[in-house]
Order: structure tokens, then C-alpha cells, then sequence
């Protein structure tokens, strides 16, 4: 997969022989919705979902002359937001047992099918039928390569799991264990969803127990629904994500990064999380970082993650270039940082600077939505802290291979600091 990976580097030259004009007024819409006459049901009306919001919901709208634009839980490249929700509810009070969508802008679920012996079950490696909530993440990539082109590949899966982890969370906040997969029949799961090659799975979390019954194949397809207003193809998109989205891995099971976070300020901190876009160079504290961090580096290496990092600015630890927790150099690369970032400020002005890579060429997929994932916790983790946090998804690939002496292909950048 390192071919189709170098294919949307970005170096000194190429940013500015390709500076993409963007005429705003024609973005695509970013809200997927269902047709009128769908069965809908009020989230805040069900108790056991009460903080089923927690996993996408709007928590801030912005006035531009070009309209409103909605910040959501989650945070997106360019706040473009190409990921929707599908939940299969099964055995859960209240509600028909069935596969619904997830609509952020009216809080509602939109019942697309209802299920009995069938379900999205079938499709996973463990098809016994499942007691509880299933969370499937789509992407409509589009509405990233309308601004991002090619690179797109890299943002709806960082996105994903930026989803993936907010969904973590919300469970925590729910009190629900979790299996997050990535080992599923995509393929199959887009044509019976009704989706073309606009729209794609990436991958699913659950809480559910097991049944002793194997689940059936979806009784029908469902119909297609268009996630944008219009659509311009992209096969360089379309063809990686097939040949990346079969392989096999290992579910993740109840990952310990919330634990003894109390519920009510751990559902606060999602609510009122922020991207950042400066800082002010003053400090973190060692424990802050360490609290931030604390499994983060394990968890990452055992999915075939390194993640370097470059300490600016924290009381009680040596500046340097680290990796994994270990110290490899010392020095203030904080101007290196913010050049690698392509020359954005907030690369180098941070108290910290990660770079999340990785060699794995067979499970790509997973390895750029697991970043996205580390991602989210130590942006929610930050903000437990007031310490303040952004994702880096443009920096000069090669460059960055070069400073940080790895072969890895470079993944993600992100910042934090006051």
C-alpha cells in the first residue's frame, strides 16, 4: 500500500505548484437524510439512548455569509465531516428491532429496516446474532475530495476514527463495554446498504451479547440515498479503498483509556471538546502529559503504530524527538516541527507535537483509522487537562521521514498545548 500512499505526498514544491482554488457556495451538503416518509424516532425520548448524541451531535453552529456551518462532537479535515452513522438495534426497550440512521441536525434515528432472524451480524466473522447496539462508520468521500482530492484517502479514514472514538466514548459515558472490528465483508455490507461507490464502511463498534442463533443475510436491499447534493467521481479513491478494505485482524476488546474518568465529566468534556487553532507557548506540566498519554504508546505498538513526538515545552521533561515514550535526540525542534506542518504555526508552538506512523502495508485501513482513533482519546484526555489539541493532517511526507529517520509512512500529526 506504500505505492498508493507516496501517490498523495505533499512536499515543498507540490503544495505550491497545486494550490486548489475552492469557490465555497459549492460545497457539498454534509448531512445524509432519508426520505420524509421514513419512520423517525427522538433520541432524547428513549432513556436507555439518552446520550446516544454523545456520538456526532451538534455542539456549536457558525454564521458565514455562505451559510451555517455545525461543529459536531467529533472533529473533521476541514470540518467537511464525510462519515455517517448506521446503528443496528437489536433487543433494545422501546424500539423496533432493526437498522437505522443516525441524523446529528434533528436527533432522531430513521428506521431504513427492520430485522429479526436477519442482521448486519452476517457479514462479521462472529455471525451469531447480537443482543444490543452495533455501530457501523461510512464514509461519503466526496464531500473531503471536493477540497482535498486524492489525499481524501487518507482524511475519511482519519475521520473514521475520529468517529470511532467518540463512539468509544459515548459507551463509556453509557456504561457499555465495546468491540471495535475492522474484519467485515465491506464489500457485501455496501451493496445491501444500498450504496454505490460514493459511500463506503470502514468500520464498527459494539456493545452487545451473544446469542446462540447464527444471523441470516439481510432480507433486502436497502434503497440509495445520495449523501451530497452532487458528486464528482474519484477512482483513485474509489480503487484504494476496495483494494485495502479486506483483511484480517483481530476485534479490539473494551480498550482501558476512560476508566476512572467519572461519567458526567468524561459526557462534559465530549460535549465541549474544541480544535484548537493557536497556542500561546506557555507549559504543560510532565503529569499532565503523562496522564494524556498514559497507555496510549502500548495500545499504538501493539497495532503496529510508532508514534514520535517532539517535546517544546513541558516542565520537567527534556526537550528532544522521542519515540514510543523512549528519548532519541535532544534539542528544540519546535521551528522543524512547525516547517514539517507545513509551515503552520501550531506545529511548532505546541507543548508537543505527535507523528503517528506506520509500516503496515496489509491492514492500511486500520493502521489510519486506529490514528485517527489515539487521536480522539488524547483530545479528550487533553481536555480534561485544558490542555488544548488539533489535528495535523498536511505535512511534507518525505521531509517528515527524513527528520524522524523512519521508513514508516507518515499517518497523522497533531498538536497540544496552552
Amino acid at each position: 500500500m506504500s505505492h498508493q500512499h507516496d501517490t498523495t505526498n505533499h512536499s515543498y514544491m507540490s503544495i505550491r505548484k497545486n494550490a486548489n482554488f475552492l469557490d465555497w457556495r459549492t460545497q457539498p451538503k454534509n448531512f445524509k437524510t432519508y426520505p420524509h416518509f421514513s419512520q423517525r424516532f427522538k433520541i432524547d425520548d428513549y432513556d436507555e439512548l439518552k446520550d446516544l448524541n454523545l456520538i456526532g451531535g451538534i455542539t456549536f453552529e457558525k454564521e458565514y455569509p455562505e451559510g451555517t456551518y455545525y461543529l459536531r462532537t467529533n472533529p473533521s479535515a476541514g470540518a467537511l465531516y464525510p462519515c455517517e452513522i448506521y446503528i443496528q438495534l437489536r433487543g433494545v426497550k422501546g424500539l423496533v428491532s432493526g437498522i437505522y440512521h443516525y441524523e446529528p441536525h434533528s436527533r432522531t434515528l430513521c428506521l431504513l429496516q427492520e430485522i429479526d432472524s436477519d442482521g448486519v451480524e452476517y457479514y462479521f466473522k462472529d455471525n451469531s446474532k447480537q443482543k444490543g447496539i452495533t455501530f457501523l462508520i461510512s464514509s461519503i468521500y466526496f464531500r473531503s475530495s471536493w477540497k482535498y482530492r486524492d489525499r481524501s484517502i487518507r482524511y475519511i479514514l482519519l475521520d473514521s476514527g475520529h468517529a470511532l472514538g467518540t463512539i468509544y466514548a459515548a459507551l463509556c459515558v453509557m456504561d457499555k463495554e465495546s468491540k471495535i472490528m475492522f474484519d467485515f465483508d465491506k464489500l457485501a455490507l455496501n451493496e445491501i446498504c444500498g450504496f454505490r461507490d460514493d459511500e463506503m464502511f470502514t468500520c464498527a463498534i459494539s456493545s452487545t451479547t451473544s446469542t446462540e442463533k447464527e444471523t441470516k443475510t439481510l432480507r433486502q436491499q436497502l434503497p440509495y440515498v445520495s449523501g451530497c447534493d452532487f458528486l464528482e467521481t474519484n477512482k483513485f479513491i474509489e480503487d484504494t479503498y476496495k483494494k485495502t478494505c479486506s483483511y484480517e485482524c483481530k476485534d479490539i476488546e473494551n480498550p482501558l483509556f476512560f476508566d476512572n474518568i467519572p461519567k458526567e465529566q468524561l459526557k462534559s468534556i465530549i460535549v465541549n471538546r474544541r480544535s484548537i487553532r493557536a497556542f500561546r507557548e506557555i507549559p504543560i506540566e510532565e503529569n499532565d502529559f503523562s496522564f494524556i498519554t498514559q497507555n496510549i504508546f502500548t495500545f499504538a505498538t501493539t497495532h503496529n503504530i510508532d508514534i514520535f513526538y517532539t517535546v517544546h515545552r513541558i516542565n520537567g521533561m527534556t526537550q528532544g524527538l522521542y519515540k514510543n515514550g523512549t528519548l532519541q535526540s535532544v534539542g528544540d525542534f519546535s521551528a522543524k516541527s512547525r516547517y514539517l506542518s507545513l509551515e503552520q504555526n501550531i506545529g511548532g508552538q505546541s507543548a508537543v507535537t505527535f507523528y503517528f506512523t506506520s509500516n503496515e502495508n496489509e491492514a492500511y485501513q486500520k493502521v489510519n483509522i486506529l490514528s485517527g482513533f489515539i487521536a480522539q482519546i488524547i483530545y479528550l484526555k487533553s481536555e480534561l487537562k485544558q490542555v488544548g489539541c488539533s489535528g495535523i493532517g498536511a505535512y511534507y511526507d518525505q521531509e517528515t521521514k527524513k527528520f524522524l529517520k523512519t521508513e514508516n509512512n507518515i499517518l497523522y500529526l497533531l498538536a497540544i498545548g496552552k
